[in-house]
């Protein structure tokens, strides 16, 4: 179940730092350095949600960046602070939807650290929703491991996603 982040600022702060050094989350970070989680006091620059499971804890964080005068959506972050990766799918798949059909964002685009272990996921969520693998950028990125990693880049266009969706439905 989805809400909207701001409710939970501390909370957040608190789950966030537990992933600070923990190997398990060093592809999320897309550093070898940590900021703390702070809420934005507004939907102009983005949309931040948790995750949150039957009994109301949070399991886990959605978010992306807005550019307005593009119409695109961008960085879009997702972390999964439990295992719940069943809810925590079907909010993702939400989020992504509500993208296009909500608030009628015309592009998202968003890059994977290559190796993170959701990066096959991604790869077929693109395919499902008739998105592209853009490119991949080499030696992109340092993790706490103080090695580089390439970067794979995404995008799904809102027409496609949506012809997507109802050729899904239909099976």
């Amino acid at each position: 179940m989805l809400d909207v982040a701001n409710k939970y600022e501390k909370e957040l702060q608190l789950l966030f730092v537990d992933t600070w050094y923990k190997d398990k989350y060093k592809y999320y970070h897309y550093a070898c350095f940590y900021d703390a989680y702070k809420n934005s006091d507004s939907t102009w620059e983005g949309n931040r949600f948790v995750s949150k499971n039957k009994s109301g804890n949070i399991i886990g964080y959605i978010g992306y960046s807005l550019s307005r005068t593009n119409d695109y959506a961008n960085g879009l972050c997702a972390i999964n602070f439990t295992d719940n990766k069943v809810v925590f799918g079907r909010d993702l798949i939400q989020v992504l939807d509500d993208i296009f059909t909500k608030f009628n964002i015309r592009k998202l685009s968003f890059s994977v650290v290559v190796g993170n272990p959701v990066e096959r996921s991604y790869d077929r969520l693109i395919k499902q929703y008739g998105g592209s693998i853009v490119g991949i950028k080499k030696k992109e990125v340092k993790l706490m491991d103080n090695k580089y990693y390439d970067s794979k880049m995404y995008e799904i266009f809102r027409e496609d996603y949506l012809l997507h969706k109802n050729k899904n439905k239909e099976m």
